[in-house]
């Protein structure tokens, strides 16, 4: 599995632990939204989340899901240092 992570279009390294960690969360959040997929994007913007499948966008409608889908990815990534909730955020995985 591997997995990268950006924050305003800039890389941030991952060990093996942390890219398979944030992997599998993301296959797990598209899973539960009812697409099983190799590859997952989350993009957390200031204003705006959105979540990408092989199949295209994953449509999240209710406020609340997409509420606990954020504060789910905010959480995983808290830890790592030069992560700030205003700036823009990508995560892709494949496996």
């Amino acid at each position: 599995m591997k997995t990268q992570l950006t924050v305003n279009n800039i890389g941030v390294p991952l060990n093996d632990f942390t890219q398979r960690y944030i992997g599998n969360i993301l296959k797990s959040i598209a899973l539960t939204l009812g697409t099983e997929s190799t590859m997952i994007t989350v993009s957390i913007e200031p204003d705006n989340l959105r979540i990408f499948a092989d199949s295209g966008e994953i449509t999240v409608k209710k406020d609340f899901v997409k509420q606990i889908v954020e504060s789910t990815i905010k959480g995983v990534l808290s830890p790592l240092k030069g992560i700030f909730w205003l700036e823009r955020i990508t995560i892709t995985t494949t496996s």
